[in-house]
């Protein structure tokens, strides 16, 4: 709140405006019912409000020094993010844990027996060193945690690191969107997603998706400001009973058609969407691999719960006898401490079995493959697409900048009906002087793009569509400079490329013959089609009938695509406004109305072929081995594209995708429309809860053609959709690349979505999963490598725990029934809970992956995580563990003295301390020399050191836990109720340790696989994201009563939005 006043007092002192005078502006309702038209013009319309924020429609923002002013009085365009979590609220979350809180009770109650039956000199022992345990359990997993937040909440800023293109100082100047400051001129184009509030100054044909701020699914029409004011009243008629026409663009809303710029008047969390996001911002949503261990958890947690009941019933039991035989008093401080030191156990027993580890090795699994993904140009939205990219095994790919390299340069021209290859530039002599202003005037103005020369090394940067860069980089070649005509008040009407049309077109008021000339640029063959005449040798125009079309379509265009080169063709057309309207004569307001009333497929048709560019982008050089490679994987890879079927065939063949030589079956290479026509398109039918879904009409033709099909050439976005709704029904796991705004609704229906991160709109980029950074399918192939990563990290990780569990708890309730006592006491329990849970998770979720991920097949949805080669593992881990355990208490005395150190005796220990030390010594080392044998998955591995080299913080981690091990065990002493051993003892418990390796190696040879494939050990039942909170392992888990109550506050809001956003609808 203080914040506000002080933007508002600044505010008031520079412009008598401020923040909530302009945030007002973008409340709906007013939108909708004029009242903020009539404010804008009670500043003094769109000019006059400009001048009031420091700023001019024209020129912008004129100096750095008013940027800065700017920033300070109506803030800075910084995301709206929730506020991080605390180390400090990650420990009390860690307090949270039930078992963990009864634990610090019963340590309180034990040290105060502890002190009354042996004084306070020694008494505080046993519980303080049990506190200290815990309080170690806790810092450690809160400051992991804190690790993992702090990585993710990084991550997601460079999620928000989005460029744009502004005018200060007259100048069109390319920012970061954090950057943007009120009174910016913003430069929009088809496919942005908005991060500002602002109006409308200049623009043509936009139309806007506000269905996430309004909930209303129509596309909006909006018109700059000035035109506006002088259709008010004849729009108000029109939008009675429909979507409201107005020149307000908000935050969180998309640009589905044409181009324009902004006056930006709100930013960041004074925007209407940075509003809504202080409302909405919620934790990610488990993962379904979360969900899935989830059911494993529950069921080693309620194995937990049993073998902890039936201990401390054996204990109570031997207990009980004692006082029957009056070994021990009933009321007695004795007695009360057997109780607790059971109870202990027992709760000690819970907290081992629930495997907290599971979630956490996720988790870090998560963190640590998003961070490498990045460093390998993988940007992660959802986190869950990470693993889902394990079981892809289809993949729909763009062409453009994804098989290519998108840099594109004309290597052919057609014009004149001449053919000129490589060298055009060197033509312009051979031209006719006419041909060539027809031609360049067409590529400038037809366009959107901001190349520029750098002044060092004179090479073109590409700023902006690279098909645009490349054809006005030919202009420039011709001497033609694009910046001369744009922004142009000759420019009466433009309408923009889209996917339906496949091409551009701008009408242009020519002074010198008094007609509307409309330059169009588009798809070869879809322009040609248009054409009437063309312009022939000298710039004479010709006749253009059907076979001279047919002729050129075979020799030029398909010539120049079977060569890979995208065809664009130029042409042109005149208008004569005074066959309609003789006062139009020159009179620009006149022009454009007569321009706006003319339909869109009737503005270019009658056309003039002036010239036929073909247009080269390279292959990337990875391309074809990363082909080759998801073809060894078991993924299919399927192009998607626009271009047409000779090139997109071309292209193909030198990816790899078809193989070059073998002639084509009938439906490797298909056109969009007929895979539309073919597979029926789209039905809309009723799931059993009633709600509507969209599925192919023809599923046996669908099977038939998606079988074979590996080309889509002249696709839709729509195309693209059906085939992914298509793939996905047959079970497959799809993954998806796409740049356009229309590409959205295929990559969010898509298993994995990919959109580029160079060339891909705001739209399509809020859609996608994941970002391509570099616009490369070779990285497409690092995602699936490391999907395929998490999978295996996970299934490794359960290997080890769910062995160290088996043994921890067998050993526990066979001590307890047989000894009268727990092998392993509370204090190395809780350390083997450590090693198990934080230390594993560490070790193993952080595996890199190798190459041999991609040498086998993709998981599938119904895999289960537990794997026969997994079970042979943990069973032959668990057995051989077991019966070395039992040895040494039952075996071993009879072999080797393990009589008490002189130096103990007469203390407080236990009278086989030194047989209990032995125990506990080679249980842990057993854990370490077992996490390396559960480093290896495959079936066919037998060495267990296989690519040891290749992760050292496993190494680290291991000799760390050995390190402290040892410390425990030499120096614990009354601490952690241990004996010193020799040296004699130590080799012998590493002995045992190596042994588990070669017995695992043993039980791989002679065990077959099939042998285990008739027994689960867990039914792996998948937990839906509604019930995870009501498992066994979550009530027994901690449970942070403050994301709880954050949660029943986001459902509040999320409530009052909905509120909100209906009440806009009703206006």
């Amino acid at each position: 709140m203080k914040y506000q006043q002080q933007q508002d007092i600044e505010s008031q002192r520079l412009s008598l405006l401020s923040v909530e005078d302009l945030t007002d502006l973008f409340i709906l309702n007013k939108i909708n019912d004029g009242q903020s038209m009539s404010k804008v013009k009670s500043f003094g319309d769109d000019q006059g409000l400009a001048r009031k924020i420091n700023s001019d429609i024209k020129q912008g923002i004129s100096t750095e020094a008013d940027v800065q002013k700017n920033r300070e009085c109506f803030g800075d365009n910084t995301p709206v993010e929730k506020e991080p979590i605390t180390l400090c609220e990650l420990i009390m979350e860690c307090l949270e844990d039930t078992m963990l809180r009864i634990l610090l009770l019963a340590a309180l109650v034990s040290t105060v027996i502890g002190i009354i039956n042996e004084g306070l000199a020694t008494g505080w022992t046993e519980g303080a060193t049990i506190f200290f345990a815990i309080f170690l359990i806790i810092s450690i997993t809160a400051g992991n945690n804190y690790l993992k937040e702090k990585q993710f909440r990084q991550l997601r800023r460079r999620l928000d690191d989005g460029k744009c293109q502004v005018i200060r100082g007259n100048k069109v100047t390319e920012i970061a969107t954090k950057e943007i400051v009120v009174g910016d001129i913003l430069l929009f184009n088809l496919g942005d997603l908005f991060v500002v509030d602002g109006l409308m100054i200049q623009g043509s044909a936009v139309k806007m998706d506000e269905s996430a701020m309004t909930g209303e699914s129509d596309e909006i029409k909006k018109l700059p400001y000035q035109e506006m004011v002088q259709q008010k009243q004849q729009l108000l008629n029109q939008d009675a009973s429909r979507g409201h026409t107005s020149p307000f663009l908000i935050s969180g809303t998309k640009c589905l058609d044409g181009t324009g710029q902004m006056l930006v008047l709100a930013v960041g969390q004074n925007t209407i969407s940075g509003q809504l996001k202080k409302l909405l911002i919620q934790d990610n949503p488990p993962t379904p691999l979360q969900q899935k261990l989830e059911g494993v958890a529950s069921d080693i947690g309620k194995l937990g719960v049993i073998v902890s009941i039936f201990t401390f019933i054996a204990l109570m039991g031997h207990l009980g006898y004692d006082i029957y035989l009056g070994e021990i008093q009933f009321k007695s401080l004795r007695t009360l401490q057997v109780l607790v030191e059971s109870f202990m156990i027992s709760v000690t027993i819970i907290v081992v079995a629930v495997p907290e580890g599971l979630p956490l090795a996720v988790t870090i699994a998560l963190a640590y493959s998003v961070g490498k993904m990045k460093d390998e140009q993988n940007l992660v939205k959802n986190l869950s697409s990470c693993e889902i990219m394990g079981g892809a095994n289809n993949i729909c790919s763009d062409k453009t900048g994804t098989l290519t390299q998108n840099i594109m340069q004309v290597t052919a021209l057609y014009v004149e009906k001449n053919t000129i290859k490589n060298d055009v530039h060197t033509i312009k002599s051979k031209l006719n002087k006419n041909t060539i202003e027809l031609m360049c005037e067409s590529i400038c103005y037809n366009s959107n793009a901001f190349p520029q020369k750098d002044k060092v090394t004179n090479k073109w940067i590409q700023i902006g569509n690279k098909t645009e860069c490349a054809l006005l980089e030919c202009a420039d070649n011709f001497n033609y400079n694009f910046s001369q005509y744009r922004p142009s008040d000759k420019i009466l009407r433009q309408i923009p490329f889209n996917s339906k049309r496949k091409k551009m077109s701008t009408a242009v008021y020519n002074p010198k013959t008094q007609f509307i000339r409309v330059y169009t640029k588009g798809a070869s063959e879809i322009v040609l089609n248009q054409c009437i005449k063309m312009v022939g040798p000298n710039g004479v125009e010709q006749i253009l009938d059907q076979k001279a079309k047919d002729q050129i379509y075979n020799d030029i265009i398909q010539a120049f695509a079977s060569e890979s080169l995208r065809t664009i063709a130029i042409a042109y057309r005149d208008l004569d406004p005074h066959s309609q309207n003789s006062s139009a004569l020159g009179q620009i307001p006149q022009l454009t109305k007569f321009t706006q009333s003319i339909q869109e497929d009737d503005l270019d048709k009658d056309l003039v072929l002036v010239a036929i560019a073909g247009i080269k982008d390279p292959i990337r050089p990875d391309v074809p081995n990363s082909i080759k490679q998801c073809h060894a994987s078991g993924v299919t890879v399927r192009m998607v594209t626009g271009d047409n079927i000779m090139t997109a065939t071309a292209i193909a063949k030198e990816c790899g995708i078809l193989q070059s030589g073998k002639q084509l079956g009938q439906y490797e290479v298909v056109e969009g429309k007929t895979f539309r026509e073919f597979v029926g398109g789209l039905k809309t039918i009723k799931d059993k809860d009633g709600n509507e879904i969209k599925e192919v009409g023809n599923k046996q033709n669908f099977k038939i053609i998606a079988r074979d099909m590996k080309v889509m050439a002249r696709a839709s976005p729509e195309d693209k959709y059906i085939l992914v709704t298509g793939l996905i029904a047959e079970g497959n796991v799809i993954a998806v690349t796409g740049d356009g705004t229309n590409d959205a609704p295929a990559l969010k229906k898509a298993d994995v979505g990919f959109a580029m991160g160079i060339t891909g709109s705001d739209v399509a980029k809020d859609a996608a999963d994941i970002i391509l950074l570099d616009d490369n399918f070779s990285s497409i192939i690092t995602a699936m490598k490391w999907g395929r990563n998490i999978y295996d990290c996970i299934r490794k990780f359960i290997q080890f725990q769910l062995t160290v569990n088996l043994v921890a708890l067998f050993m526990s309730f066979l001590g307890a029934v047989v000894l009268k006592e727990s092998p392993l006491n509370t204090i190395e329990m809780l350390w083997v809970n450590l090693i198990m849970d934080t230390f594993a998770s560490l070790a193993l979720a952080t595996e890199p992956p190798n190459i041999t991920v991609l040498e086998r097949q993709p998981y599938k949805r119904e895999d289960k995580i537990v794997s026969p080669t997994m079970n042979r593992t943990i069973v032959g881990g668990s057995i051989y563990q077991i019966a070395v355990l039992c040895g040494i208490l039952f075996v071993l005395p009879k072999y080797m003295d393990l009589s008490m150190p002189e130096e103990l005796i007469g203390q407080k220990f236990h009278k086989n301390v030194v047989q209990m030390s032995i125990f506990f010594q080679s249980f842990v080392v057993m854990q370490v020399f077992n996490s390396i044998s559960c480093r290896q998955l495959d079936y066919k591995t037998i060495n267990p050191f296989t690519n040891a080299c290749n992760n050292p913080l496993f190494w680290g981690v291991q000799t760390f836990t050995l390190i402290i091990q040892c410390i425990l065990i030499q120096f614990g002493g009354k601490f952690v109720k241990v004996s010193h051993l020799t040296v004699q003892q130590h080799l012998l418990c590493i002995a045992f340790g190596v042994g588990s390796i070669i017995f695992l190696v043993l039980v791989k040879i002679i065990i077959p696989e099939k042998f285990c494939q008739s027994f689960e050990l867990f039914r792996e039942d998948v937990i839906t994201q509604d019930k995870m909170d009501d498992t066994l392992a979550s009530r027994l888990r901690r449970k942070s009563t403050t994301r709880q109550r954050n949660r029943k506050t986001e459902n509040s809001d999320y409530v009052t939005v909905r509120s909100i956003q209906q009440s806009h609808q009703r206006m």
